[in-house]
């Protein structure tokens, strides 16, 4: 097994949307190398996103990123008109949710009718994650969400938004705010 032993840094970014480069040569030093630059093994972290990213032999990656969004009962009550973005568009990636919970602080009054929540990508038919009646819900309770297979429209589209949105219509009642944590990847493309 090869090894390499060097010092090899934790970077990182604070800016949003900031994505790892790979540098035209292979010496930090020579002065072509610009900030987002790093080795191969090498480890950029966006605190901004929550997105850890490494390269490779082949470029790269993305290993992993998370979010936690909290949404009012004003913003679940327009959801369906007006839906939430969960993580922004990456440019030159699609975003994968590699899993999706929620958790509902129940305050008193459930939502009513259309309560269904779906986690889908911006202009996506099919949506990534879609929980039923979740919003019905009438003490605190936390909820993992069922992957979608696609039929046969869209699911991930680069340069794309992942929302979060009600299937049909705006709920109607309801005054309980909902965290909805979400574990994903940037596929490049």
């Amino acid at each position: 097994m090869a090894t390499q032993d060097s010092r090899i840094k934790l970077k990182r970014s604070t800016v949003t949307a900031i994505v790892p480069t790979v540098p035209s040569s292979n010496d930090h030093t020579d002065g072509t190398w610009i900030a987002t630059d790093i080795y191969k093994g090498e480890l950029f972290y966006n605190q901004a996103d929550g997105v850890l990213w490494s390269r490779d032999d082949n470029g790269v990656r993305c290993l992993s990123g998370s979010v936690a969004v909290t949404l009012s009962s004003a913003q679940i009550l327009a959801l369906n008109t007006t839906p939430i973005t969960l993580i922004g568009a990456v440019a030159g990636y699609a975003i994968e949710a590699v899993s999706v919970s929620v958790s509902i602080d129940y305050n008193s009054v459930a939502y009513a009718t259309n309560t269904n929540l779906l986690i889908i990508t911006d202009t996506a038919t099919d949506p990534q994650y879609k929980r039923d009646s979740l919003l019905t819900q009438t003490a605190d309770a936390v909820w993992k969400f069922p992957v979608v297979n696609p039929t046969s429209g869209t699911q991930l589209i680069a340069n794309k938004a992942l929302t979060a949105t009600i299937v049909t219509g705006d709920p109607t009642a309801g005054d309980s705010p909902i965290t909805i944590f979400v574990n994903y990847r940037l596929i490049p493309v």
